[in-house]
């Protein structure tokens, strides 16, 4: 099914090409669609995939019988492809012949080998080349010569085989290697290298033995009787490794019990730092701890979660909890007193707005009462509020109106925070819609009538297009079609980096200059376009529209 439908396709676009030539100045199908060959009007790219021609029963059917030279179709009965030349239909390639005759690349299958061979077959010697220069000779006569071998007055070619590959391989010896591999083989000679750990000599040193041709390198051992350098046996590193002792800083222990506040591990030579208790010295570890004796902080100190108190504190200068709040629960005594009244009272606290101090206070209920009713700036007993649209952003105004506190909302604007309203608004700032949007024209969308897509423009719509002549040109958001008069010269238009624009579309169309002004589309910031660093546009009236996802550009129309 995909097969007959990729044919279909396919036969459908070479249609148009020919009745349309205008539509579809230049087309490519396949793989790589960013990169296509400026001679060519229709280009195939594919590694799997391949051009499938119209399948002839009969040349001689109308309108096959005057087609006009150059077509190319496959005709089924010879199992060839046929070529229309001079008027006539005449073998591109002849299928049956050439695989049945001729030796492929790949190899070739049901040979026989009393039949089928490689070489020649009249009295002529067989030349095996690469680059046109000859490497193998087989003669007439059978016999093999290497050809490229160099000739050397002191060096000797040879053959050898690969134990590794099973290849075998050219190698030029010198005269005196070839004569110890010859020795070698027949067993007339060997030759060794030993190396010997003794103490033949007083310090490193070299001897041979001609009997058998064996070379010694001999490496001497430190001993006891005299000062020579050498190897060092186990035996004497393990007494000098057992003379001496290092000691190392070990893990702090959370669990305290150490009078002293150190511990040390003599066997392993760790010295290990204990946690401090009320009755014994240590060091200060990320859990909780109590310490004893009477400690003094000659700066500030900062409680950063919270302070207990649980005996009596004494603070000169006050005490500021800045985080984490302070968890006394002892007794608080205010030491200053409050005013006498005669009146009824009620007991609240006061911040003094000078100290920053809490202080107790008695206010006389009536005035406690009045306190309650003025609400910013306003006394009671009777304080109104209603609603304004003045100013710019959402305000509470206590000045105006006396006993009248007034909270303006103004309408949303290009210049003002507010509400939406039921007239025409012009709003800034970005806005995010969650759900399905409907705009219907000159009208609004009525109650319980929902778009039927994510945006329903109910009439006709504008987009932003413009014309461009300069050599160079860089798409802004504001664009969305961009016209190329490639006249003078070269063109390219540079894209905009893809990173926060997922979605975004761009239609770019070359509407004047020969196929030598190209116009070019270059991605920014490391994005490619179809696969490509770039995608060229050759002819006139030929436009592409282009999709981002965020990471690359894709075509999506051409």
């Amino acid at each position: 099914m995909k097969k007959n439908y990729s044919s279909k396709g396919l036969l459908l676009v070479l249609f148009f090409l020919l009745s349309a030539p205008a539509a579809f100045a230049q087309l490519k199908i396949g793989d790589n669609p960013a990169t296509i060959n400026k001679a060519s009007i229709l280009e195939l790219e594919s590694l799997r995939q391949g051009l499938l021609l119209p399948r002839i029963l009969d040349t001689t059917l109308a309108p096959l019988s005057t087609a006009p030279d150059g077509m190319i179709i496959y005709h089924t009965p010879s199992q060839s492809l046929l070529v229309r030349r001079a008027g006539y239909w005449s073998k591109l390639v002849d299928s049956l012949n050439a695989s049945a005759g001729t030796w492929l690349l790949k190899g070739n299958t049901g040979t026989n080998p009393t039949n089928n061979y490689l070489g020649t077959s009249d009295n002529q010697a067989l030349s095996i080349r690469t680059n046109a220069t000859e490497a193998i000779n087989i003669s007439a006569t059978q016999t093999v010569a290497l050809k490229q071998v160099p000739a050397s007055a002191t060096l000797i070619s040879v053959l050898m085989i690969d134990p590794a590959t099973g290849t075998i391989n050219q190698r030029n010896l010198s005269a005196a290697a070839f004569t110890d591999a010859i020795r070698t083989l027949n067993g007339v000679a060997k030759q060794g290298f030993t190396i010997k750990a003794d103490t033949l000599n007083a310090n490193f040193g070299v001897t041979t033995t001609p009997a058998d041709s064996t070379i010694s390198l001999n490496i001497p051992i430190v001993g006891t009787a005299s000062a020579r350098t050498g190897l060092l046996t186990y035996a004497d590193w393990l007494s000098f490794s057992t003379k001496q002792k290092a000691i190392t800083i070990g893990a702090f222990i959370l669990t305290p019990g150490s009078p002293d506040g150190l511990v040390l591990d003599s066997a392993a030579g760790v010295l290990h730092l204990v946690a401090a208790t009320a009755t014994t010295p240590g060091g200060i570890s990320a859990v909780a701890q109590t310490f004893g004796g009477a400690k003094t902080f000659n700066d500030s100190v900062s409680i950063v979660t919270g302070l207990g108190v649980t005996g009596q504190a004494t603070i000169n200068n006050g005490i500021k909890v800045t985080a984490g709040g302070a968890n006394i629960t002892g007794n608080v005594t205010l030491n200053t007193a409050p005013p006498n009244v005669s009146t009824a009272t009620t007991t609240v606290l006061f911040r003094n707005p000078v100290t920053g101090a809490l202080e107790k206070r008695d206010v006389d209920s009536a005035a406690f009462s009045v306190g309650i009713r003025r609400i910013n700036n306003q006394t009671g007993p009777n304080i109104y509020i209603k609603t304004g649209k003045a100013g710019t952003d959402i305000a509470l105004d206590s000045t105006s109106v006396t006993n009248t506190l007034t909270l303006n909302i103004p309408d949303a604007s290009a210049t003002a925070r507010g509400v939406v309203n039921d007239s025409a608004q012009t709003f800034a700032g970005f806005k995010t819609i969650r759900d399905t949007l409907a705009v219907a024209k000159n009208a609004i969308v009525g109650a319980g009538t929902a778009p039927n897509s994510t945006l329903q423009v109910s009439g006709s719509m504008s987009l932003n297009i413009r014309t461009t002549s300069n050599t160079t040109e860089a798409l802004a958001e504001t664009d969305n079609t961009l016209l190329v008069n490639a006249t003078g010269a070269n063109t390219t238009i540079t894209l905009p980096p893809v990173a926060n624009i997922i979605g975004r579309v761009y239609t770019i169309k070359k509407i004047s200059g020969t196929i030598d002004n190209a116009v070019t589309l270059q991605p920014s910031g490391g994005a490619q376009i179809e696969g490509s660093t770039s995608y060229v546009i050759y002819n006139n009236y030929t436009y592409v529209t282009i999709q981002t996802d965020g990471t690359n550009w894709y075509v999506i129309r051409k």
